[in-house]
């Protein structure tokens, strides 16, 4: 990803559902970032118990691109 452009979060979750999503929104050709809070947490020898376990983020201009999918896989799994 390119640095200089500002990153958004669309999704957080569990492992697999921002798994899932990271698949759905690369095969549209739409670049992620995912933030795993539970490794950086073990990690740095803290819990993690403030936030869901990851978030799936993208750049700022892919949000119109992936908002159909983002919702599509909602709605498949009632999140």
């Amino acid at each position: 990803m390119d640095d200089t452009k500002k990153i958004i979060p669309v999704f957080s979750g569990s492992n697999l559902e921002v798994q899932k999503l990271a698949l759905d929104l690369r095969e549209a050709g739409i670049e992620v970032l995912i933030k795993d809070y539970d490794t950086t947490a073990m990690v740095s020898g803290f819990a993690n118990i403030s936030r869901p376990a990851m978030q799936l983020c993208i750049l700022e201009t892919e949000v119109a691109r992936a908002k159909p999918i983002v919702k599509a896989f909602k709605e498949l799994f009632n999140l």
